[in-house]
């Protein structure tokens, strides 16, 4: 926010990780760029902000803003930035084992990633189709989410993580012949403004057919085939309309709503009609925005509650999570909403955070909260775990100084054994610790970076005990000091 600059600053530096200088801004004067940035980074002297383009995996960390004042060092904003790569395709296959009775079926089917799997069976009847057990997500070794559920008689393997998302959708209608209320159709899902190919296969058309025809809802012929003839279109859709002659393909372009409905070709012979392909088209608008609440927090000595509610423009659902020092886990299991809209809404957890996630067949967005924000059992297990390693750091870093010394000293006295030294070198090792939310003499309170960095650099106040309330930085520091010669 430049309304928390102050007006006469002396610097403001943008730094990654709390010790690599990326840009530094000084009073009317262009922004420097550290070299290892060179070409990557854009700045604007009015708003102090820093673009950083072709963001890779090794660029994700803190991003902080510092400024130093007349009269303090504050963090203006700190950003922790995890760059994702898109996730890898997804495959949903149906088991062989379909298990039918006169009025019912089971239907095991299998979602596949590059590294991961999961597995869910299905009841389907002439009415609904219901999952076994509940819907079922799983993080997979990648740290994405895959996720099996049903959507308007579809089942859908979704693969996704902060980034991006693939699916792979099969109709329940196609295996169990009990749910299937009409002959089984291809779904074809088209956002809204975007253009849908539909083809035949051309070996399925008879060498002297007398006329292929492409319809809409059984009713409205869109295009006709005649053998050695340019197709004729509707006047309907002029301007609409790519065709194949080679193919008898069909491509419509800038689909509606309205433009929902069964496609489907046929083909007339010297000895029948037959259909050659069908598609049930489905056109979707882009989902709405969601929203991740907190709405109670309910806390004991080691675990708490967490209430969160998932809202969009028409739909909300609410859960809850059970967070330890350990895990957090979802009372009564993962479960989705189908919203108003025909979306689905659904809140999981993934590598500790929780996402609200609303989705269709074509778009989806999602509200991220992390659950040690709201719970301090939880983000406890990271400050034991850095607690640990910062003294053994140290205490390994203190070792390795004080043998330095122990080892220049005795090739010192080795060297110089025969000679008279008038003047004694004496040196002082010193260590003191360094915390990226703690500026000697400054106030940075409200900031809480989540990591612990070490530096190494020269110390420039006395040797002796530090001043009496004066805070000590955490990162291992070395200084050697030597007396001048006379």
């Amino acid at each position: 926010m430049t309304a928390d600059v102050p007006e006469n600053f002396f610097t403001l530096q943008w730094k990654f990780n709390a010790n690599l200088v990326l840009v530094t801004y000084l009073p009317d004067k262009e922004p420097t760029v550290s070299p290892v940035y060179t070409g990557r980074i854009e700045t604007d002297v009015k708003k102090y902000s820093v673009k950083v383009k072709n963001v890779q995996k090794a660029d994700s960390g803190v991003y902080t803003i510092t400024v130093t004042g007349t009269a303090r060092t504050q963090i203006l904003a700190e950003y922790d930035v995890r760059v994702q790569g898109p996730v890898s395709p997804v495959e949903l296959s149906v088991d062989s084992s379909v298990s039918s009775s006169s009025d019912s079926c089971n239907l095991t089917v299998t979602c596949r990633t590059q590294d991961s799997n999961i597995s869910s069976t299905f009841t389907c009847d002439n009415q609904t189709c219901s999952p076994e057990g509940g819907e079922r997500s799983e993080v997979t070794t990648s740290g994405a989410s895959l996720h099996v559920y049903l959507l308007n008689d579809s089942i859908i393997c979704n693969h996704s993580n902060q980034v991006s998302w693939t699916e792979d959708i099969k109709k329940a209608e196609h295996f169990c012949p009990q749910h299937a209320g009409s002959s089984a159709v291809t779904p074809v899902f088209v956002q809204k403004g975007k253009d849908v190919l539909l083809n035949v296969m051309t070996a399925d058309v008879p060498e002297n057919f007398f006329i292929l025809s492409w319809r809409f809802n059984q009713k409205d012929v869109l295009v006709t085939f005649f053998p050695d003839k340019e197709p004729t279109v509707s006047n309907n859709y002029t301007g609409r309309i790519e065709t194949d002659v080679k193919k008898y393909s069909l491509k419509l372009n800038n689909l509606q709503e309205a433009d929902s409905g069964v496609y489907t070709a046929r083909v007339t012979g010297s000895e029948e009609e037959r259909i050659l392909a069908e598609y049930n088209v489905t056109v979707q608008g882009p989902v709405s925005p969601v929203e991740l609440s907190v709405d109670s927090v309910s806390n004991s000595s080691d675990s708490c509650n967490l209430t969160v509610t998932c809202r969009t423009q028409d739909s909300h659902i609410s859960r809850t999570f059970t967070c330890d020092t350990q895990t957090c886990r979802q009372e009564g299991g993962e479960r989705s909403e189908v919203t108003t809209s025909a979306a689905s809404l659904h809140v999981y957890l993934l590598n500790d955070s929780i996402i609200c996630n609303h989705s269709n067949q074509v778009s989806w967005t999602e509200d991220i909260k992390k659950a040690e924000h709201f719970c301090p059992q939880h983000a406890d297990q990271d400050k034991q775990h850095n607690n640990i390693i910062v003294p053994v750091l140290c205490s390994f870093s203190i070792v390795f100084i004080a043998t330095v010394a122990a080892v220049c000293c005795y090739r010192k006295r080795r060297k110089y054994k025969r000679r008279y030294i008038k003047n004694t070198v004496y040196e002082t090792v010193q260590a003191t610790t360094y915390r990226l939310n703690q500026i000697p003499t400054d106030d940075t309170s409200g900031v809480s970076p989540t990591s612990t960095y070490y530096l190494v650099g020269p110390h420039t106040g006395p040797v002796g005990s530090p001043e009496r309330g004066r805070t000590l930085p955490e990162s291992l520091y070395a200084h050697v000091k030597k007396s001048a010669r006379a």
